[in-house]
């Protein structure tokens, strides 16, 4: 991902939570740790922290954590709207003055950075709304 992993969708929580809703155990998720051994001892979970014998998961769980990744995506998102916005207007502000060659060259580098910026940005949000399409279609599908 262009921007590491933190900011986009996080896919494989979500899928797990759609496996425990519809009962289906996910892979690796076997009946081998049903019993506990202590009393001190917390449940086991999954590679993302999800109990794995929590029977507590519920729709309501789940829709709670579409909410939480899709602000996280537009929070991301705003942010960077935000930067490129910034870097516009310093454009814009160079652009009021005499410029020089060297100048020029440099201002058009810039805006050829914003460019692959706003260009990046679009397949970043793109890539997860494709990533929300798919989870919730899957999640209607069981």
């Amino acid at each position: 991902p262009e921007y590491g992993p933190d900011p986009y969708l996080d896919y494989a929580r979500l899928d797990d939570l759609i496996r425990l809703l519809s009962g289906k155990a996910g892979p690796g998720s076997g009946n081998q740790f049903e019993r506990q051994v202590s009393l001190t001892t917390p449940p086991p979970t999954n590679q993302h922290g999800i109990p794995q014998a929590d029977k507590s998961i519920t729709e309501e769980v789940f829709y709670s954590e579409i909410d939480k990744e899709m602000a996280k995506v537009e929070n991301f998102t705003q942010d960077q709207v935000t930067k490129l916005r910034q870097d516009i207007s310093d454009v814009e502000i160079k652009l009021t003055k005499t410029l020089t060659d060297h100048m020029e060259k440099e201002i058009e580098a810039a805006a050829d950075n914003i460019a692959a910026s706003f260009l990046r940005l679009e397949k970043y949000v793109n890539i997860n709304f494709m990533g929300f399409h798919k989870i919730l279609k899957k999640h209607d599908k069981h």
